[in-house]
């Protein structure tokens, strides 16, 4: 049960443009983050100076030959739009939230469920990445010549990061669902 729709015009006035404009700059950071990741991508993987640092440093390529052929470029670009995807969704999903935030719906059971699947998107955006660097090394690395392929396993702190913020918003998502079932319980009461 969600409480009723409450709009944004039934909080004091000051209160209501405060709401509206943290939502707004917060909405506007989570479709920036989502525009940057693609940018992001779509630069890294056309500048060849910063593909191969990329694959040195983050992919875990460091002394190997590198020269991807056509193929293992092409499925090594494509499998980065995994967990580029998966974050991009998840940036849409808190952008959405955040709109729902300005509008004055707060309280409410929907809020709660998108929590939970900006949660669960970040949690698999981040187990997903070293899964992704891990083809992606086999992929550069695939046309070498034999004893020059390579399987690289790599994880660093934004792995982690990325799946502690997740399972932060899951956690905050069943908070506010219990929170939201108790007020509604607390009002039934009255």
């Amino acid at each position: 049960m969600a409480m009723p729709f409450q709009s944004a015009a039934t909080f004091p006035p000051d209160a209501a443009m405060r709401l509206r404009k943290v939502s707004l700059w917060a909405r506007g950071f989570s479709y920036a983050a989502g525009a940057l990741m693609v940018f992001g991508l779509i630069w890294l993987w056309t500048d060849a100076d910063a593909l191969f640092q990329h694959a040195r440093s983050t992919i875990g390529l460091r002394d190997a030959l590198i020269a991807p052929s056509p193929r293992g470029y092409w499925a090594a670009f494509g499998l980065a739009w995994i967990p580029a995807l998966l974050f991009v969704l998840a940036m849409l999903r808190l952008g959405t939230l955040f709109r729902a935030f300005g509008e004055g719906r707060v309280l409410v059971d929907e809020n709660a469920a998108s929590l939970l699947r900006v949660g669960w998107l970040l949690v698999a955006c981040g187990a997903a990445t070293p899964v992704v660097r891990a083809l992606q090394s086999i992929a550069m690395t695939i046309d070498n010549p034999p004893g020059q392929k390579h399987l690289a396993i790599t994880l660093d702190p934004g792995v982690f990061a990325a799946m502690a913020a997740g399972a932060a918003l899951i956690a905050f998502g069943h908070v506010l669902r219990e929170a939201i079932r108790l007020s509604d319980e607390n009002q039934s009461f009255v």
